[in-house]
């Protein structure tokens, strides 16, 4: 995958939560664009997140290569939080 897709995907209106599905068949969600760092190869990517009073924050991160990305699936996300793969 090249760094433009996943600035696009993170860029894209209107924002919504997805999950990056790996060659080696695992997958990381994203519930906030502004959690993902993109570099020319690689990207930081969250893969904890805790709610501090409200405020969503990412506890633990991984480098992840680009070239490992498959692909992108929307993730639709309750009122209570909790997450429902979209279909």
């Amino acid at each position: 995958m090249a760094p433009q897709d996943l600035h696009n995907q993170l860029h894209d209106e209107p924002v919504r939560p997805f999950r990056v599905r790996l060659t080696n068949k695992s997958a990381i969600d994203v519930l906030d664009s502004g959690s993902v760092i993109v570099g020319p190869t690689s990207a930081i990517m969250p893969l904890e997140y805790i709610d501090d009073d409200g405020l969503k924050l990412v506890r633990c991160w991984k480098t992840v290569v680009l070239s490992h990305m498959v692909e992108f699936i929307d993730l639709d996300i309750k009122g209570n939080g909790s997450k429902r793969r979209r279909k």
